[in-house]
C-alpha cells in the first residue's frame, strides 16, 4: 500500500469512528426552535429547565411550589402580601394555567434575612415539604451579609436541593433595589456551575428604566420595598420566563453534582432550641407563638447570665429577638472569643424581630463548647438589657444524602 493509500485509509476510518458520536452528542443535546425565545433565555440554554415540572403540571398531579427568600418574596410593600406580592400572582398564574392539577405554595420567607441562615434551615423549612418547584431569591438580602458567608450560603442551598433522589426544578431569581444593589452576579456564578436557570430581574428591570418605559418611583416606595406596581412587573417577568420554559422538553434529572465552585462547608444544618439547654434558674422561658422562633425563648436580663452548651459542627449561628429593650451578649467557643460576627452581639432594634447572627464555618472538626454571657453594656439607646434566645444553628460538612 501506497502512503497516499495509507493515508486516505486512515482519514477515512477517522470519519467512520467519530461521526456517530457526533451524530449521537447532537441527538442528545435539546434543540431549541422556537423564535419567539429571548435573547436571555438564549443565553441560559446551556443550563437546565424546569421541563419536567410542567410534564407534571400538564398531568394533573398535585404539586408544591416553594418560594424561599427574604423580605421581597415575604411580599414587602405589597398592599396584600397574599394576593399582589410577586409570589402570590405567580402562584395565582399556575394555578389559572393548570386548573386541573392542585398546587399548594410554600412560602418560606423570612424579611431581614438572607442565605447563610436560608441553608441551615433548608431542610426544615423546605425540603422537607417535598417541592417539585423552587424559587430562591436571596439576590438583595444578600447585599448586606459578607461575602464569603453568601458563597457558602447559596451554593450549600443549591447543593441541598439538588442532591435530593427526586430532587425539586430550581429557579434562582436575582431581585434589585432603587440602587442597583444585590449579588446578581456572584449568585450567577454558582447557578451557572450548576446549570440551574435565573431570572434576573435586575437587568430586566435596569433596562426597562434605562430606556424609559418604567419609572423607578413607581416601583419602589420609602426608597426600598417594592410598590404593588413592582412587585406586578417581578411576577410578570418570571411567568413570561416560565411560559418559554414550559414548552422545552424536560431536562434529565441530576444524578451526580459537580464538585463545589466555592465550598460545601454549609450542606447541612440543624435546629436546637437554646430553651432545651440546661439552664441557671437566672434564665426564664418566655413563650412566643412566631413561627421563626421555637414555642419558648430563654431570657434574662443580668450582665454576667451564662449558658454553657456542647456541639459538634464546623458551623455555627444563633437566632434572637431583638427589641427595643434588648442588650447585649457575648459568645465563647472552646473558652475563646467567637469568630465575628458572634463574638459581641448586639441585640437592639426599634422593633421586635429576627436576629441571627452565624459564622459560616471554619470552627474546624470535632465537639467544641460553647458559652453564652450576658454583657454589663448595652446600646445607648436600649432600655434595658434583656436577651432573649431563640435557636443555636449547627451546621457543616454531613453526608449529603441524608
Amino acid at each position: 500500500m501506497t502512503r497516499k493509500s495509507l493515508l486516505f485509509f486512515i482519514a477515512a476510518l477517522l470519519i467512520a469512528l467519530f461521526t456517530p458520536i457526533a451524530q449521537n452528542a447532537q441527538q442528545r443535546a435539546p434543540t431549541i426552535s422556537n423564535p419567539s425565545i429571548t435573547t436571555e433565555t438564549r443565553a441560559y440554554q446551556q443550563r437546565r429547565n424546569t421541563g419536567m415540572f410542567f410534564n407534571k403540571l400538564r398531568s394533573s398531579r398535585a404539586l408544591t411550589v416553594a418560594y424561599i427568600g427574604g423580605s421581597i418574596t415575604a411580599g414587602a410593600g405589597a398592599s396584600n402580601p397574599e394576593k399582589t406580592s410577586y409570589r402570590a400572582i405567580v402562584t395565582d398564574w399556575l394555578k389559572k394555567s393548570y386548573p386541573k392539577a392542585e398546587i399548594t405554595e410554600i412560602n418560606a420567607s423570612i424579611a431581614g434575612t438572607g442565605s447563610p441562615y436560608a441553608t441551615l434551615r433548608a431542610r426544615r423549612d423546605v425540603i422537607s415539604l417535598k417541592p417539585d418547584l423552587v424559587f430562591v431569591e436571596f439576590a438583595v438580602s444578600d447585599s448586606s451579609e459578607e461575602e464569603n458567608a453568601v458563597r457558602k450560603g447559596i451554593e450549600g442551598l443549591v447543593r441541598q436541593l439538588l442532591v435530593l433522589p427526586q430532587p425539586p426544578e430550581v429557579v434562582m431569581i436575582y431581585a434589585t433595589t432603587p440602587k442597583r444593589s444585590s449579588r446578581a452576579e456572584l449568585h450567577d456564578q454558582i447557578a451557572a456551575h450548576y446549570s440551574v436557570p435565573a431570572v434576573n430581574l435586575q437587568d430586566q428591570v435596569w433596562k426597562m428604566i434605562d430606556s424609559g418605559s418604567e419609572k423607578s418611583v413607581e416601583i419602589w416606595k420609602d426608597g426600598a420595598n417594592l410598590t404593588d406596581v413592582g412587585h406586578k412587573l417581578y411576577a410578570d417577568r418570571i411567568i413570561a420566563f416560565l411560559t418559554e420554559q414550559s414548552n422545552l422538553p424536560a431536562s434529565p434529572l441530576i444524578r451526580t453534582l459537580p464538585q463545589p465552585l466555592f465550598s460545601d462547608e454549609m450542606n447541612y444544618g440543624e435546629f436546637k432550641a437554646i430553651a432545651e439547654i440546661r439552664h441557671d434558674p437566672i434564665w426564664k422561658l418566655e413563650s412566643s407563638n412566631d413561627r421563626k422562633f421555637p414555642s419558648s425563648l430563654l431570657t434574662a436580663d443580668k450582665s454576667g447570665a451564662v449558658i454553657e452548651s456542647y456541639f459538634e459542627g464546623t458551623v455555627l449561628g444563633i437566632t434572637f429577638k431583638t427589641g427595643p429593650d434588648c442588650g447585649m451578649f457575648e459568645t465563647l467557643i472552646d473558652g475563646k472569643p467567637a469568630p465575628a460576627p458572634l463574638d459581641k452581639v448586639d441585640c437592639y432594634e426599634k422593633t421586635a424581630g429576627l436576629g441571627t447572627r452565624i459564622i459560616a464555618g471554619g470552627l474546624g472538626l470535632g465537639e467544641h463548647k460553647l458559652t453564652i454571657r450576658i454583657l454589663d453594656e448595652k446600646n445607648n439607646k436600649s432600655s434595658k438589657t434583656a436577651v432573649r434566645l431563640g435557636y443555636l444553628l449547627i451546621g457543616g460538612t454531613r453526608p449529603e444524602k441524608l
